[in-house]
């Protein structure tokens, strides 16, 4: 996905209930270019009805618009059971889990626009995640700047 930064709508005017609220639980701020990038740990989601469980993510403002956001994200079983009828051991057995929560992937939001890139297989260490989704919001943006933290 390419994003024009000038001609991006909101996220916020769109119809997506699973991107993080770009407020929510920012644990460390970037700036690339006249980019400000929030990477969040755990955020609240648009929607306190969204079945998915955000374990870390990247929002991308430019010029105080939310334009862009880059998650991974799972199917979150705890909430889901209830609303489909079936029991969470039951889902926990048909999603291959004994957690409460799906396989992780990577999603992109932009441009009125909602992209799966697929499993995340990549490590939990907190730093490769940052550079993960820094990546993506670079390549997002044809950006070539590198990310400064603030």
């Amino acid at each position: 996905m390419i994003v024009d930064r000038t001609k991006a709508p909101s996220l916020l005017d769109g119809d997506f209930d699973t991107i993080p609220v770009p407020d929510s639980a920012v644990a460390s701020r970037y700036c690339a270019a006249d980019l400000e990038i929030r990477f969040q740990k755990g955020p609240e989601l648009v929607s306190p009805l969204a079945v998915v469980y955000v374990p870390y993510s990247v929002s991308v403002l430019h010029g105080g618009r939310y334009i862009f956001a880059a998650t991974i994200e799972c199917d979150d079983l705890r909430a889901m059971a209830p609303l489909i009828g079936t029991p969470l051991k039951e889902l926990q057995a048909d999603y291959g889990v004994r957690g409460f929560y799906g396989e992780r992937r990577v999603m992109l939001y932009g441009n009125g626009e909602r992209e799966t890139l697929g499993p995340y297989f990549g490590s939990d260490d907190e730093d490769e995640i940052i550079s993960f989704l820094l990546s993506l919001v670079l390549d997002s943006f044809d950006e070539i700047a590198e990310p400064v933290r603030l």
